[in-house]
């Protein structure tokens, strides 16, 4: 057996035997496309399987019609010199293979159609398949209807690519509907829940692309307004006040009068606070054109107090507990005095009573809100003896009498 190389104007290198017929038995007689699906400047092989017998010659054409030669690609003899004969639609981007296969690169529109392929074995047969080429999918885009909805619109997102054949998103929120075709996803009444990234995947069957994210935002609020109170210093207060809100919302203060805007903080001197005020934050959303407010309830005693844990934050309802434990604990004290000297002060017991002490016998003493730890003892107390005229005993005298 010899083997010898032809090589042709069109640059194509063909292997044949020389002096043999090409054993190509098998079954019945098929061709399989590899790969199955073709792309644009890709390669495919047509494989011929099934030849009964020994081959003596194959012929292929392009279209269904073997009786024109002007349909001929190419006749392939094996044991001619040369055995390849191009044909009038033959080119240099086709390849003749021994088992009457035919391979072809760098693939073209003009490729796609029919194929047909007549071998003469033992007899002769032919067959016939469908070349069908496809364009790679182009990177696909993702577009919304609006681009900053509020709340309960209704918003579609669409995927466009070219060349595809199927749509995959990578997020369906159980409140939207795809469309037949998948390329749009439709929120009738859309929820800030449904905010966040969405991406598109186009495919076909040679090739996939995924979208860059598309952030879908949701504009909603202003909700869950709080204001919050921290001291800065002794005598300083910050009110903070804040909310859930997108876009990020504009804040108005007032406490009975406009005070200011734009910023979500403000400042008290604590120590100047010589009324009750009750600050009002008035949160507003510039799309949703949705208003919300929160009110904190602010005295001397409750700046006091709160500057007295420096560092330290309280809300409304803290503040407010202030309020109301300051007011019982000296109503506390007020009867610990009077019961005391109902009963002739007797000498005090170790009981130590909140803002209240008893330092020695027949002296009793109210720590004044607020100045605890921060001034000398003697502004720090009041003493109370027994004949003091102070208001404790203005309520013994009182007791007495009745």
């Amino acid at each position: 057996m010899i083997t010898k190389q032809h090589s042709f104007g069109s640059g194509i290198i063909v292997s044949v035997l020389l002096g043999v017929l090409v054993d190509v038995s098998g079954g019945m007689m098929s061709i399989q496309l590899i790969p199955q699906n073709s792309v644009i400047g890709g390669s495919v092989t047509m494989s011929v399987t099934g030849i009964t017998g020994r081959m003596r010659y194959f012929i292929w054409y392009k279209g269904l019609n073997t009786d024109n030669n002007d349909h001929t690609i190419l006749t392939y003899i094996p044991g001619d010199n040369p055995p390849l004969d191009p044909g009038p639609l033959y080119n240099s981007r086709m390849t003749p293979l021994l088992n009457g296969s035919l391979q072809i690169s760098n693939l073209n529109r003009m490729d796609e159609g029919h194929y047909t392929v007549k071998i003469q074995a033992d007899q002769q047969s032919d067959t016939r398949i469908y070349l069908k080429i496809y364009d790679a999918v182009g990177k696909p885009k993702m577009t919304a209807s609006t681009l900053l909805p509020k709340e309960n619109d209704a918003v579609t997102l669409t995927c466009t690519s070219t060349n595809a054949e199927r749509i995959v998103w990578s997020r369906v929120p159980s409140g939207a509907t795809l469309s037949s075709d998948n390329r749009t996803i439709t929120f009738l009444i859309i929820n800030h829940m449904d905010s966040g990234d969405y991406q598109c995947e186009a495919e076909n069957p040679v090739s996939k692309k995924t979208s860059d994210p598309y952030t879908q935002t949701v504009a909603y609020g202003p909700e869950n307004v709080k204001i919050i109170g921290q001291s800065l210093s002794y005598s300083t207060i910050l009110l903070t006040c804040s909310a859930d809100s997108v876009p990020l919302p504009t804040y108005q203060w007032f406490n009975g009068t406009y005070l200011s805007a734009q910023e979500n903080t403000f400042h008290i001197d604590g120590a100047n606070l010589d009324n009750e005020l009750t600050f009002t934050c008035v949160v507003s959303n510039p799309v949703t054109q949705h208003t919300a407010t929160a009110s904190l309830y602010m005295n001397k005693d409750i700046a006091t107090a709160l500057c007295q844990t420096s560092g330290s934050g309280l809300g409304g309802g803290e503040i407010a507990g202030i309020v109301i434990g300051t007011v019982f604990g000296i109503f506390i004290l007020e009867v610990i005095v009077y019961f005391v000297l109902k009963t002739k002060r007797k000498t005090p017991s170790s009981t130590v009573y909140e803002n209240a002490q008893v330092p020695e016998q027949h002296i009793y003493e109210k720590t004044i809100p607020g100045t605890q730890g921060k001034l000398s003892q003697e502004s720090n107390y009041q003493e109370l003896t027994h004949k003091d005229k102070s208001i404790y005993s203005t309520m013994e005298s009182a007791s007495e009498k009745h």
